[in-house]
């Protein structure tokens, strides 16, 4: 026992914070006796968790006097608290800490009348130590006891809710509050504004916040302008989204008005790039805060359109709905600010002309130029001029929940999205500070989409059916090599989906997770808190997989366990960022890899490349002149094989793409890809043994019957599909 060393002394603590509970009021209950719990029996951490009716959530409060926030979730498996809500049990888990080093968590359920209450949940101090029978037997009566004192609170009326005032009073019914917090939910509108409009007293409303809140309730759009110095600092989208405004100042004192005062990271932020510790915090509605920053703020001047590329957004709107949701609709509305609805017609143009990713570049005169990656290919797209530029860029970092007071370090964030047909998008920021206080941003778009199938890679048949043979092995590696963005990923799914069986478990690691699949076990890698895919990889081989996907093996480390896992009868899937598949086999030498179980495991490497395809609404058909053709056949590289391919000459006809709306005048649409496939064969594992040059395992491969990325490019221009300017700029050259 950690804190109370003998059962006698745990007695008798126990005995004493019953008679605690007894007495307690509803802040003591959920802040000071839990304390008292995990005090004595040895936890790090406690906290009793309270069912919100109307919600159907569970709720905990920390801190003290004004810094009071509340924690809500869901009565769920995602969690030990929650799952014991779910059950009516107790419930057990593991947590990790800042070394990754694990504490036991146990939890026990608060029953009255057979019903769940609450929760009562601690976190042994412990290290890789369960909690012992008898401190789970006090934390159970200690949750008995919470729950029959908070039925008698319960009973005496105590303040449960921001509308409790309004419910004793009988301005407002049980049944009107729900139906007030579902329209608020569907109409992304605040419940007091509701209740206002259904007719209760706006002053009335109020009182009740202030008494939930513990602080004086103001209406800041009908008091005095704040000081301007006070609001310089902040762009409008911020103070809208966060429902935020300073109202005014007093020595080192700022008073501001917020929607909800136990937002604690919101305080802290304010204090921050206000400059101050002491914040007077004022509860207010969220849309009189809102009507006040269209008061006191003025609206950025639109921009105009000066030429086609000088394309203005949408004239500014009175007000902006704050964002409710960590996921944002593209959908406009006429409510939304210009900033909103130039970044939604930006991202929805982006998805439309199936752009990989969006580039937001300073220009030396302030704006920013955006410019979209399509097929591999950057293109211009817009000219943001400079007073309009910090405010789309404040409206980016909003929605990706990165600091938009950071002008000086790189951040990075994520957002996700949904367009009005309802499909998802995430969206991955990068922010890159540049020269003159400017910021470069890159969002990189990942739409939901399903895999494809092997048969759809573009792959050659003969290619094809060495793929599939060697997929269907029971244990080894398989790699899939090439540059970023290259479609590894997209190949490493499409083989899992192949694979996919009822009989057969496959877990994966990515960084992201871009493609999701049904019946795959799929775990987003985090480096920051130490979940890599070594570690990952590790994790996976105590829970029975048959096939295992890593993202990318990038360290000898991750290296090492791919092979371990291999050698212990799993197929290991991953990719590496290497030029060919003969150099893949040198470079995870050159890791450190031993080669013989290197060499033992892995069945084959596939190198890839995408090239982008005609355009089928401007292809057209020619002979090519003999110049021409003589580059065909020397960039093949090999004559023999090269006059199979085409036998007769004077009749080659090859295809380009004159240029079209549907592929914006650049003559392609879409991409295709090439690949070369190394099979491991008995007689190139010898010379992975002997840790054989690249070169001496290319010869072998392509006397077998290896393809290299230029010969199976130059295929593909010969079917039509692409053309040779295409082929070298994506292929090396290579020479056996």
């Amino acid at each position: 026992m950690a804190a109370t060393e003998t059962p006698s002394a745990l007695a008798g603590a126990l005995a004493q914070i019953l008679r605690d509970i007894e007495s307690a009021d509803l802040d003591r209950l959920l802040r000071g006796i839990p304390e008292e719990v995990g005090r004595v029996l040895g936890a790090s951490e406690a906290r009793l968790y309270l069912k919100d009716p109307l919600t159907e959530e569970l709720y905990c409060r920390s801190g003290n006097g004004k810094r009071v926030v509340e924690h809500r979730i869901p009565i769920a498996p995602s969690s030990a608290a929650g799952y014991a809500a779910l059950t009516r049990g107790r419930a057990f888990a593991w947590k990790k800490n800042r070394n990754l080093r694990r504490h036991y968590v146990a939890a026990a359920p608060l029953l009255f009348q057979d019903e769940i209450d609450g929760v009562i949940e601690i976190v042994n101090a412990e290290e890789e130590t369960p909690v012992d029978e008898p401190r789970i037997a006090a934390l159970l009566d200690c949750a008995a006891a919470m729950a029959r004192r908070h039925q008698t609170l319960l009973r005496a009326g105590v303040r449960r809710s921001p509308y409790d005032r309004l419910l004793r009073s009988g301005l407002l019914t049980p049944e009107t509050l729900e139906g007030a917090r579902r329209s608020a939910r569907e109409q992304g509108r605040s419940v007091e504004a509701l209740l206002a409009e259904g007719g209760i007293d706006r002053h009335e409303i109020g009182l009740s916040l202030a008494e939930h809140f513990e602080c004086r309730f103001v209406d800041p759009a009908a008091g005095p302008a704040p000081d301007p110095g006070l609001l310089r600092p902040f762009p409008p989208d911020f103070l809208r989204t966060h429902a935020a405004l300073p109202l005014s100042r007093s020595a080192d004192v700022v008073e501001v008005a917020v929607a909800n005062p136990r937002n604690v990271t919101l305080l802290d932020d304010l204090a921050r790039i206000l400059g101050t510790r002491d914040l007077v915090v004022r509860v207010s509605i969220r849309e009189d805060i809102a009507a006040a920053i269209d008061r006191f703020l003025v609206p950025a001047e639109p921009m105009r359109k000066e030429t086609t590329r000088r394309i203005a957004p949408p004239e500014p709107s009175p007000a902006e709905e704050p964002a409710r949701e960590t996921e944002h609709s593209l959908a406009g509305e006429v409510e939304d600010s210009w900033a909103v609805r130039f970044v939604n017609e930006t991202l929805l143009e982006a998805v439309r002309r199936n752009a990989s990713d969006v580039h937001l570049e300073p220009t030396p005169g302030g704006g920013l130029l955006v410019r979209f990656r399509v097929d591999g290919v950057c293109h211009e797209y817009r000219n943001v001029q400079e007073r309009c530029a910090r405010a789309v860029v404040s409206r980016i970092k909003i929605m990706s929940e990165l600091d938009i007071a950071e002008h000086r370090l790189p951040q990075d964030g994520k957002a996700r999205l949904r367009d009005p047909e309802g499909r998802k998008l995430d969206v991955r920021v990068a922010v890159v500070p540049t020269q003159g206080g400017m910021e470069d941003m890159v969002l990189r778009l990942l739409p939901e989409f399903q895999a494809l199938k092997i048969e759809d890679l573009g792959m050659a048949p003969a290619v094809l059916e060495r793929f599939r043979a060697i997929l269907e092995q029971p244990n080894g590696i398989v790699l899939s090599v090439g540059p970023t963005g290259s479609g590894k990923t997209t190949t490493l799914h499409a083989a899992l989906a192949h694979l996919k069986r009822p009989e057969t478990k496959i877990w994966t690691a990515e960084d992201p997770v871009e493609i999701t699949q049904e019946g795959l076990r799929q775990v987003q890698v985090n480096p920051k808190i130490g979940l890599t895919f070594e570690r990952c990889l590790r994790a996976f081989l105590r829970c029975d997989p048959d096939v295992i996907m890593i993202g990318e093996i990038r360290d000898r480390e991750t290296a090492d366990a791919a092979v371990e896992a291999s050698l212990t009868g799993h197929l290991v899937l991953s990719t590496l960022h290497t030029n060919s598949a003969p150099e893949t086999v040198t470079r995870l030498l050159e890791m450190g890899l031993d080669p013989y179980t290197f060499g033992d495991t892995l069945l084959g490497v596939l190198a890839q490349r995408l090239v982008r395809r005609i355009c089928d609404g401007c292809r057209e058909t020619y002979r090519p002149p003999r110049d021409e053709f003589e580059s065909l056949r020397t960039h093949y590289g090999d004559d023999a094989e090269f006059r199979r391919l085409v036998p007769d000459p004077g009749s080659l006809e090859l295809v380009r793409g004159k240029g079209c709306a549907r592929c914006f005048e650049t003559g392609y649409r879409g991409r295709v890809g090439v690949h070369e496939l190394l099979a491991v064969t008995d007689e190139v594992r010898k010379l992975v043994h002997q840790k054989a040059e690249s070169a001496r395992i290319r010869r072998l491969a392509t006397d077998a019957g290896m393809r290299l990325l230029k010969q199976d490019g130059i295929r593909k221009v010969v079917e039509g599909k692409t053309d040779l300017r295409e082929v070298l700029s994506n292929c090396a050259d290579v020479r056996a």
